[in-house]
């Protein structure tokens, strides 16, 4: 939808208030600006007459003489094909700038002197979609009326005379707010909310013109019209071309206006200013009953059922809001005109908007909720346009064809409810305040209840909360405060671990695992192979069907590393799968345990040939994910040397303690294991350890550190059998500022004995509250080497 200030200016005082204050005014009311566009960009342009027109032989081009007013006629060469002696025109004269950025120079064309341009509307930035064939390649005639005469030849005053100091305003509205598509309501708001006065809308009540009897039959054959109203009038013959400016403004709302379509450009007119398109036929050619229908077909047209038409008997008068059938269009000989305004079933006008994929002025406004009350009031404006334009002979009586007016909504609404959606102290003086200019009535019930009767053009408004959205945005949502809401705590049940294993479902599921359920009875040397956790005393089974199905498990991995051969025996070689069940042991302890294996790439893209191999650090980060998200303190776990088993890489296998309790185990299978020699890592977790933990993490919103961090690194030297996962705590210890510690080097080589190691640790220092100076980082570090002096740990 789009409104240009000087259109705005016809009904509101708009002085003193720029266009950035429309700008904002708009935005604030919940009607996007897109789009913004000053015309007023054209300098150095005139009004001139064209004396004398000379074709330039072997060329398109005159010669022309153009009266400016000035000492002598100015030449110019034009190529314009519709240039003629006597014609009014604007000339952009040499300095000129023009609003489509060019520069106008006096120059030689032909060796004939050209002293500036007669300008066309492309020109002059009107935009080009808006242009008909012959408007590309004509200059812009102006018709002699009470602005354009030779006595204001050479008047600067041109752009102004013909609206070109004009600023438009492209408004992106939503869904429910149909009603903007009317300009007038838009100027109701901005009225309302600049405290200006708003003029009316002239409209014409027929009862008060000349009638005469109206014999054309209109019929409804179809559900999705919900109003209709039908008129004839008689136009005065004598019909003079629309004025230069209306058709400039036309232009600017991105209507086509052709200066040989008046009647269509009023039409156009009434549509942008009422929100309400209009149907318009020759009277004289229509020769049957007029009938609107989705129950017709017609092969030349490219009409099927189901599109909703207006036919004279059987013959194609109008697709809706699409396409006329050029023998009833009005014309400039046409001295009869038959007029249709409908409201229409919008979903049924988005299917037909689908199928022909156009949109256009009534299109836009077909498919919208538009209400019915822009009926009577757009057949209103559509007359007085005619009759302000001096078109108007006669209005035949009116044919309310369909009448299906909805009363308006009557909303009881309790000042208490609005106030706590709010967050604000409203009294009911200050909701009628913001209301009852926007055509609301408000009747008070009691202390606390009103009713509000919602205005006849509102589409959107049927229940209290509608109601509070429109106080919100009357107000003004930056007027006011955000308040944290009032939310009283419930003590709920816990709930732990069932939150902690769906929680850890979903994350294993979003990183490509699949769950899977398996076989929970094993062999002896099987559990003693998989016991990962040193469990004792496992169930026996009374009576085994088999002596490889005789205990319960103590581990869920050999159970899945069955699964994962299985799939690999059918050519399936990159399997992720996991799995979360108990574990029984000590003839009455269970013990939840998840266990999840991956193999081969952990992303494999067959399109791109991307890989990323599956490792120890991809389990590893699993876990650590996971762990963040149940809330455990990572700086709370180590990783250890795994006990030896038969089942695993001795070396790429670490047990993970969380405060001294083993939570985990993490590793490589062990090649031998698996027949295909597919690398296949392992993590398995004794949940347990999880769900009782004391010490959580509580989650909290605070701001982000604004301050820059400074590192530090040393290189130390450890026994090989040392853990440094032991000694990180002592080496930290009494550090105030410390926010990550993170081992970035391991080296054993030259210059180191062979019983020792060369770590590379980064530590990472910071503060919320102020800057760290280089004497704070420094105090930070020494306390590091401080520390590892008193482990008897070499620096390097």
């Amino acid at each position: 939808m789009i409104i240009t200030r000087k259109w705005l200016e016809c009904y509101i005082d708009l002085n003193k208030i720029s266009d950035e204050q429309i700008i904002s005014a708009l935005n604030s009311l919940g009607f996007e600006v897109d789009n913004y566009h000053n015309y007023d960009q054209n300098t150095n342009i005139v009004l001139g007459r064209v004396q004398v027109v000379n074709p330039i032989p072997d060329t398109h081009l005159n010669f022309c003489l153009v009266d400016t007013k000035g000492e002598l006629v100015d030449p110019i060469v034009c190529g314009a094909s519709n240039v003629a002696e006597e014609m009014y025109v604007v000339v952009a004269k040499p300095g000129a700038h023009l609003a489509n950025g060019a520069d106008i120079a006096a120059t030689n064309i032909c060796g004939f002197a050209s002293e500036g341009i007669i300008c066309s509307l492309e020109e002059l930035r009107i935009p080009k979609g808006t242009l008909t064939t012959a408007e590309l390649d004509e200059i812009l005639p102006l018709t002699e009326d009470i602005d354009i005469h030779y006595e204001n030849l050479g008047t600067s005053a041109i752009g102004k005379m013909l609206g070109l100091d004009d600023s438009s305003f492209e408004v992106d509205l939503t869904l429910n707010r149909s009603d903007g598509l009317s300009a007038y309501e838009l100027a109701r708001e901005l009225a309302n909310y600049f405290n200006r006065k708003l003029e009316p809308l002239e409209l014409e009540d027929p009862g008060e013109l000349t009638e005469y009897e109206n014999n054309l039959k209109v019929v409804i054959d179809t559900n999705d019209v919900n109003v209709a109203v039908s008129a004839n009038i008689q136009l005065k013959e004598n019909r003079h071309p629309l004025a230069t400016k209306k058709r400039i403004w036309l232009k600017m709302n991105q209507y086509q206006s052709d200066i040989t379509k008046p009647i269509h450009d009023l039409l156009a007119v009434t549509t942008i200013e009422t929100g309400q398109p209009l149907l318009g036929y020759d009277r004289q050619k229509i020769t049957g009953t007029l009938k609107i229908t989705d129950n017709y077909e017609n092969k030349e047209f490219g009409i099927t059922k189901g599109d909703l038409v207006v036919v004279d008997d059987e013959q194609f008068v109008e697709l809706i809001g699409v396409k006329t059938n050029p023998a009833y269009e009005i014309t400039n000989t046409t001295t009869e005109i038959t007029i249709l305004a409908v409201n229409i079933n919008f979903t049924k006008m988005r299917s037909q908007q689908r199928k022909v994929g156009i949109s256009n002025l009534n299109l836009q406004r077909y498919i919208k909720p538009m209400s019915s009350a822009t009926v009577n009031i757009g057949l209103g404006r559509f007359i007085k346009l005619l009759e302000l334009h001096e078109y108007l002979a006669k209005v035949s009586v009116i044919n309310f064809v369909k009448e299906k007016y909805l009363e308006n909504d009557q909303i009881m609404v309790s000042l208490s409810y609005l106030n706590s959606l709010i967050g604000y102290q409203f009294a009911l003086k200050d909701v009628k305040d913001l209301l009852e200019p926007l055509n609301f009535v408000i009747n008070e019930q009691d202390h606390n209840y009103f009713v509000v009767q919602t205005p006849a053009m509102r589409t959107d408004l049927h229940q209290p909360a509608d109601i509070v959205e429109e106080v919100v945005r009357l107000y003004g949502y930056d007027n006011i405060i955000a308040t944290p809401p009032v939310v009283p705590h419930v003590k709920k049940t816990s709930h732990n671990k069932a939150k902690v294993i769906a929680d850890l479902e979903q994350w294993l599921l979003g990183n490509g695992f699949y769950q899977a359920k398996t076989y929970s009875i094993v062999n002896d040397q099987e559990n003693q192979d998989f016991n990962l956790f040193g469990y004792q005393n496992p169930y026996h089974l009374l009576s085994p069907l088999s002596q490889d199905h005789q205990t319960m498990r103590l581990s869920l991995l050999n159970s899945l590393l069955t699964t994962v051969q299985y799939n690999n025996a059918r050519n399936l070689d990159n399997v992720k799968l996991f799995t979360i069940e108990k574990i029984y042991f000590n003839q009455n302890q269970e013990n939840y345990h998840a266990s999840f294996v991956a193999q081969a790439d952990v992303i494999k893209s067959n399109l791109t040939a991307d890989k990323l191999a599956n490792s120890y650090y991809y389990m590893k980060g699993l876990l650590e994910g996971f762990l963040t998200k149940a809330q455990i303190p990572l700086t709370k776990l180590t990783y250890r040397k795994a006990q030896p088993l038969p089942i695993f890489h001795l070396y790429q296998t670490s047990e993970v303690y969380l405060d001294n309790q083993l939570l985990a185990v993490i590793g490589k299978v062990h090649p031998n294991l698996l027949a295909n020699k597919i690398d296949t890592y392992f993590c398995e977790i004794n949940l347990e350890v999880i769900f009782n933990y004391p010490h959580k993490i509580t989650t909290f919103f605070r701001e982000l550190n604004k301050y820059s961090a400074s590192t530090r690194d040393i290189s130390m030297l450890i026994k090989k059998t040392d853990n440094y996962g032991d000694l990180e705590p002592k080496i930290i210890v009494d550090l105030n500022h410390l926010t990550n510690v993170e081992v970035v080097g391991q080296y054993q080589g030259e210059n180191i004995a062979s019983d020792m190691c060369s770590l590379t640790v980064r530590f990472t220092f910071n503060s919320n509250d102020q800057q760290l100076t280089e004497a704070d980082v420094n105090n930070e570090y020494d306390k590091i080497k401080n520390n590892l002096t008193k482990l008897g740990i070499t620096i390097r």
